[in-house]
């Protein structure tokens, strides 16, 4: 039986049919249809067997320059257990598992390939008409079982933003609940911190002021992914809590100005983080796309920006044009989601997709108690690779 060069099961949901060579790569038939490609050398950069890949860490050791540049297989065929056997000029041979394969087709001609190699799952934009709150899942079973956070991960990485309730009245359950996906992230604020008015405030947030739309520290290259705040107090007046959706703003904006999109995806924005303590200054578009595109964060703090020094002096006018549009659209109340946070909520989403507000509170009328911390986005995605891995290895050996 083939290994897999990591620690996953695959599920052997379509069998290999054939194979053929060509001189570029190699074609595999399975058995719902579909006629899949690999190129040659992508095969034997793959290899799964304990000649190039450590057997204990599963981390590769063969390197590409032992082999040419113009590599092609001597030979390809389909084994009886199902496997691709593909044999090499130096008389080397790598055994491909089907379901491995079928999981890492990267060929973008074959359609209805399934994909579980990054355990993120397809993001849906939302609105006040989507839901009046965050999609909510019980703290007691987060914190306790594995298939109840997988649901409340899976819902977080769709929607971007999520409650857990009933949760311990512990000032550091927080980080117990951060600690069920990965690591924290530190910051000058610290590891766990609060959210409540006092009377010498490093920022904002430590005020009764009411906050505009924003994500949380745009003044740093790599803003956290994402953001807890637990509830321990809440009775005073006003406070509610207000979430907007990122990649819904975007699309609006796009729609509506499609020269505005183009000035805050290019334009640098200044941000500052200054206290009596630090100070954190960055640059960057208000809107970040990735390689396909594709919003990758979102950066609005209307007390963090600093200056705008950054831009180009013949693009100042078009970026605060352009900067009022995005910033006119966080306030259209069918995007607003609000709500009230109780002792024993937690409300988790993605700082660099949604924007998150408070609305005013009398911090004569009672308290206001909150704590958080940070953690990333690729610690969800780890956490959900690994229990995806589980899910498959169950239904495996059942």
């Amino acid at each position: 039986m083939a290994t897999t060069p990591d620690f996953a099961t695959y599920l052997h949901e379509y069998a290999v049919v054939s194979t053929a060579k060509d001189a570029r790569w190699v074609d595999v038939e399975w058995s719902d249809g579909q006629h899949t490609r690999f190129h040659h050398l992508w095969l034997r950069d793959n290899c799964p067997c304990n000649e190039c890949v450590a057997e204990i860490t599963r981390e590769q050791t063969f390197e590409i320059l032992t082999v040419p540049g113009e590599l092609a297989a001597s030979t390809v065929e389909r084994s009886r257990s199902g496997d691709v056997v593909v044999g090499w000029p130096d008389g080397h041979v790598s055994v491909f598992d089907a379901g491995w394969l079928r999981a890492h087709v990267y060929d973008n001609g074959s359609s209805s390939v399934p994909d579980n190699r990054t355990a993120t799952t397809k993001r849906i934009s939302w609105d006040s008409s989507s839901f009046d709150a965050p999609p909510t899942f019980d703290g007691t079973a987060v914190l306790t079982n594995n298939d109840s956070l997988y649901e409340w991960l899976t819902a977080l990485q769709t929607y971007g933003c999520s409650r857990v309730r009933g949760l311990p009245d512990d000032p550091d359950v927080v980080g117990a609940l951060c600690g069920r996906i990965g690591m924290v992230r530190h910051t000058n604020f610290g590891v766990l911190w609060d959210v409540k008015s006092e009377p010498d405030p490093i920022s904002n947030a430590n005020t009764s002021l009411r906050l505009p739309p924003h994500t949380d520290l745009p003044t740093r290259e790599y803003q956290p992914g994402i953001q807890f705040l637990h509830c321990l107090v809440n009775d005073a007046t006003g406070g509610d809590s207000v979430l907007l959706d990122g990649l819904r703003i975007v699309e609006i904006l796009r729609s509506e100005s499609e020269a505005h999109f183009q000035t805050l995806s290019t334009v640098p924005w200044n941000w500052a983080n200054r206290s009596k303590t630090s100070d954190y200054r960055y640059a960057s578009p208000v809107i970040v796309l990735d390689g396909n595109g594709e919003l990758a964060e979102i950066r609005v703090g209307n007390w963090l920006r600093a200056p705008l020094v950054d831009a180009p002096f013949d693009r100042v006018e078009a970026a605060y044009e352009a900067y009022r549009h995005i910033f006119e659209i966080t306030y259209r109340p069918e995007l607003v989601v609000q709500f009230r946070l109780e002792p024993g909520d937690c409300m988790i989403f993605d700082n660099r997709r949604i924007l998150h507000a408070r609305t005013e509170f009398d911090p004569n009328s009672g308290n206001r108690f909150l704590r958080g911390c940070y953690s990333e986005r690729e610690e969800v995605e780890s956490r959900l690779r690994v229990l995806e891995r589980e899910k498959r290895a169950a239904i495996a050996h059942s």
